[in-house]
């Protein structure tokens, strides 16, 4: 029997997928997590981890959103953008540790926090949400996790544009960027844990406000983390 050829709509899907790290499954999340956030978290804990096939797994849907962010960073300069708004002094004492140009040594770090920032920033802020989201839960720890990542998706969505703002014109968002993403944190805390981890509009707004706070904190350690190791695996690897 004659193998039947893949449909050209299926090639057309696997392109997108290989190319973005986004599918259809990614999109329908996307537009969910935008339109209506509450039932796709409510998916997520009636069908399990892929929602029945209708999502795709939290920390996979992370991995793709954080890729395209690391993308829009690449194309609005990269590290070399973040490290020449920096102290000039430092960089040259960095450079002048290694037999590289500073152009050699700017492209090296820019490799290294593609690498460092995803893993340093999931492990340093999920865990402190983790912690308020169980004491807020009703359900086990397992659920809890993947609400955590579930939710920190959602934060990630809905602050990707101010992200995008701040990479191209970091001097004109600058001051305003802490205090628009902790508006924006407070709505999606809002509308995800509706019915779920607040009953009053007090507790929507207090709990979303400490839960934006812990993960501002967070990206301080987070931060350093990876332009510190980033540092380091410029100068001393190859």
């Amino acid at each position: 029997m004659t193998d039947q050829p893949e449909p050209k709509h299926a090639t057309l899907k696997e392109m997108a997928e290989d190319a973005s790290g986004f599918g259809v499954a990614e999109l329908r999340l996307t537009r969910d997590l935008i339109v209506r956030p509450a039932a796709a978290m409510a998916a997520y804990d009636e069908h399990g981890s892929t929602a029945g096939g209708k999502y795709p797994r939290p920390l996979r849907y992370y991995l793709a959103l954080n890729g395209l962010i690391l993308l829009i960073n690449a194309m609005a300069g990269g590290v070399e953008r973040t490290v020449m708004a920096g102290d000039a002094r430092l960089l040259d004492l960095l450079v002048r540790r290694t037999d590289k140009s500073r152009e050699e040594f700017i492209a090296d770090m820019d490799q290294w926090v593609g690498i460092l920032s995803v893993p340093a920033y999931t492990l340093v802020m999920v865990l402190p949400i983790f912690l308020l989201i169980s004491r807020w839960s009703p359900l086990n720890w397992r659920a809890d996790l993947g609400q955590t990542f579930s939710y920190l998706n959602a934060w990630t969505l809905y602050q990707t544009p101010l992200m995008v703002l701040v990479l191209i014109d970091p001097s004109g968002f600058a001051g305003l960027s802490v205090a628009l993403m902790l508006a924006l944190g407070v709505v999606v805390y809002a509308r995800v844990g509706r019915g779920r981890w607040w009953r009053t509009a007090a507790g929507a707004w207090g709990k979303g406000a400490l839960l934006t706070l812990v993960i501002l904190v967070a990206m301080i350690p987070a931060s350093v983390a990876v332009f510190g190791g980033a540092a380091l695996g410029a100068i001393y690897l190859p």
